[in-house]
């Protein structure tokens, strides 16, 4: 059986990624885990010692409950499309691009489907930097949605 690793950020850009990947899933009739990563807020000690555990506790809560909404709408048109689909919500200080690497290269995937904003620098005018990062470190197939 195919799986592929879907990354998305929940943009609206994203939307695009998804109606693409339901294409190629729908075809290989390919096994989908949607991974989003959600920032873990950075602590500032100017900040942060004014900020109490149990606070962090109900941040890191929000986070995470954020990340599970967009894997929860991305996931909900693939099932219709009888897609069998995982969802992976990852909390923390590591950089998008180091987690999707990390995770396509332990997985099985036969693919990985993303999009690219294309936002910072005139080397990423063309392609997204997590994206570029995420090309040269993944060693397998890579879909990047413009």
């Amino acid at each position: 059986m195919y799986r592929i690793l879907l990354a998305t950020d929940g943009s609206k850009h994203s939307e695009k990624v998804v109606r693409e990947a339901e294409v190629i899933a729908g075809a290989l009739q390919a096994e989908v885990t949607v991974l989003t990563v959600m920032p873990e807020y950075e602590s500032n000690p100017r900040i942060t010692r004014h900020i109490s555990d149990d606070y962090w506790e109900v941040i890191r809560k929000n986070q995470k409950e954020a990340g599970e909404e967009i894997v929860a709408k991305v996931a909900g048109p693939l099932r219709e499309k009888g897609l069998k689909v995982n969802t992976e919500v990852v909390l923390g200080r590591q950089l998008p691009a180091d987690v999707i690497c990390d995770m396509a290269k332990k997985g099985d995937y036969y693919m990985v489907i993303m999009g690219s904003h294309g936002l910072r620098g005139i080397r990423e005018t063309f392609l997204g930097s997590v994206s570029n990062k995420v090309a040269h470190c993944i060693g397998k197939n890579l879909l990047i949605i413009k």
